[in-house]
């Protein structure tokens, strides 16, 4: 099949396609799985983050980096030619949620957050980029995936959220009405009477808080809370923080 460029007459070569109106026909290059795999391998074959993997269209590793292998907990080299399901979450069949399924369909790079909880490990958390390799006739062939790690961001959030909800829960205590203190071994008296802002302090101490947590809660220096906390073992005979919050709990203070 040929093209004429500019009503010259000539014959334009055959290709896949045309560059620029000129009626030039221009030869898509082939994908090289094995020139991207050397590339991968000099550049990428040693990092530790992303982990970053190849699969071929029917699930099989085709390469994967330290970081990978780490993630796993396999051996980069025994993943090769091996299911990707096998290897990395040790199935006997693809996931549910399949990302080669999803990119057959749709053709288009997909970002997705992912779990994965091997025996005796806890659960890592990572958002997966992928993406599609396509043949002339728009079928995937490959699968490039590169693994961002957010366990330490979603550890962070989590005890950023019992912070908060810790944090909320004290400050609804320390607005409530005092309850009438009990009797105990060392009661709630004359020689024993805390001010306001040390029963404040004392609260928090028995719920675990640290003294610059605290310090940012009243809005007052870590210094301030350590004077407050001496005052407080000095009043309760009080060696330590947790025989103050012993006496606090004896005392329905927290």
């Amino acid at each position: 099949m040929t093209d004429r460029a500019g009503g010259t007459g000539g014959a334009a070569p055959t290709g896949g396609g045309r560059e620029g109106g000129t009626g030039l026909a221009v030869e898509k290059p082939a994908f090289s799985v094995d020139a991207a795999l050397r590339v991968f391998k000099a550049l990428f074959d040693d990092i530790a983050n992303p982990s970053m993997n190849l699969l071929g269209k029917d699930y099989e590793v085709l390469w994967a980096n330290q970081g990978m292998a780490t993630a796993v907990q396999r051996q980069a080299s025994e993943m090769i030619g091996k299911p990707c399901y096998e290897m990395f979450r040790r199935l006997e069949e693809p996931c549910d949620v399949c990302l080669i399924k999803i990119v057959k369909g749709t053709k288009q790079p997909c970002v997705i957050e992912r779990s994965l909880a091997l025996p005796g490990r806890e659960r890592v958390y990572a958002e997966v980029r992928a993406y599609p390799i396509l043949d002339d006739r728009g079928s995937l062939q490959y699968l490039f995936e590169m693994l961002i790690m957010l366990t330490e961001k979603k550890k962070d959030e989590e005890r950023h959220r019992r912070y908060v909800e810790s944090l909320e829960k004290t400050l609804r205590e320390l607005t409530a009405p005092a309850a009438e203190p009990q009797q105990q071994d060392r009661p709630y008296n004359e020689e024993t009477a805390l001010t306001a802002r040390e029963t404040e302090v004392l609260r928090l101490v028995a719920k675990g808080f640290s003294n610059r947590e605290i310090a940012s809660i009243f809005g007052i220096s870590p210094d301030t809370v350590k004077t407050h906390i001496k005052n407080i073992f000095s009043k309760l005979d009080a060696t330590d923080r947790t025989e103050a919050a012993v006496w606090a709990s004896l005392n329905n203070l927290v």
